[in-house]
């Protein structure tokens, strides 16, 4: 471990990983009171509980490279446009209730329940954010709080855009750190069809079929996933099936999640879980990507709202967009 005054640097099977100060590792086994995160070889990410003003971020899960930072909010209770798997953890007890056209759990949400640290942890990161609500306070606060030593951050494994200044400070965190990918699936398809013309090729977010507004998928021709409850599901409907989220962040073209997840007993997605769970199908395989991340760094904003309206910040100081080249749109000096 090289602490170097900034963070800490732990190497994990050779692949270098930066914890902001703040931020420990810690062994599963301690892990009690304090915000924890997903686990990678029996090691969780933990934030301390010394520095609550920086977000909490996870580094990989079962599905997902160690290599990639994870950032997550509570389920449901951030997901304004979630249907078909709106589903909330009780923030107090993690008593789980389905919306009323729920045909599927939420899996973040079983997580929740099962694991208060998981819980609070997400809440921490929620209550945070609301705490800072403006497009520029947000986009700071994620900054600051980025893990660096990687590349790669999947937003939203748990929780989505829940208002448009959210949306937006995600954006300018995505400008000003071109060295990185930013990707999810999002069901908040209003924003990425409003900002669809603003997007930079490492804002990478596929829009998650099941949500109240999918009629803007078709429209704005936007890129999903959709959840489906077998393979042969998936293969009748033409989609392949992605297993370690490498058709997220790549540039395939829409396809299919297999159902996952505690589902409620008798349901129709808890028989097709059992189904699955019968033909071995269970759970994730793991990827081999290695990523890595630049230093923290001082924010620009080049994208906001003002009076209601988009506006761009830099346009008044000699910047404008460019044309788009092989699908890529970015600013130039002018």
């Amino acid at each position: 471990m090289l602490d170097d005054g900034l963070g800490s640097l732990f190497e994990f099977g050779g692949i270098a990983i930066g914890v902001p100060s703040g931020v420990s590792l810690v062994k599963q086994f301690e892990i009690r009171d304090a915000f924890s995160f997903d686990l990678f070889q029996g090691w969780s990410i933990v934030f301390a509980m010394t520095d609550k003003s920086k977000l909490s971020f996870g580094l990989g899960n079962a599905k997902l490279s160690k290599s990639i930072a994870t950032f997550s909010l509570p389920a449901g209770h951030s997901c304004p446009f979630a249907r078909e798997c709106l589903s909330k953890a009780n923030r107090l007890t993690g008593k789980i209730i389905d919306g009323q056209h729920c045909r599927f759990r939420c899996f973040a949400a079983s997580q929740e329940a099962l694991f208060p640290s998981v819980r609070r942890a997400r809440w921490h990161n929620f209550d945070l954010l609301r705490s800072n609500p403006t497009v520029e306070k947000m986009a700071g606060l994620i900054q600051k709080s980025l893990p660096w030593g990687l590349t790669m951050v999947r937003t939203h494994v748990s929780g989505d855009y829940y208002n448009e200044n959210y949306f937006l400070a995600w954006l300018n965190v995505a400008y000003n750190n071109p060295l990185m990918t930013f990707y999810g699936y999002t069901k908040a398809t209003p924003f990425l069809a409003k900002y669809k013309s603003f997007l930079p090729s490492n804002f990478r977010f596929t829009a998650s079929k099941g949500g109240t507004c999918d009629k803007l998928i078709s429209k704005h021709r936007l890129k999903f996933a959709e959840v489906v409850f077998s393979i042969a599901e998936a293969k009748k409907k033409g989609l392949e099936i992605d297993h370690d989220d490498s058709h997220a962040f790549g540039d395939s073209g829409s396809f299919a999640l297999l159902l996952h997840g505690s589902q409620p007993a008798g349901s129709e997605a808890g028989r097709a879980m059992s189904a699955l769970r019968k033909e071995g199908i269970n759970g994730y395989s793991d990827s081999a990507n290695s990523r890595k991340s630049i230093l923290e760094r001082s924010l620009e904003i080049f994208i906001t709202l003002k009076d209601g309206e988009i506006f761009l910040p830099r346009k008044a100081a000699g910047f404008k967009m460019a044309p788009k080249f092989n699908g890529v749109r970015r600013f130039v000096n002018v």
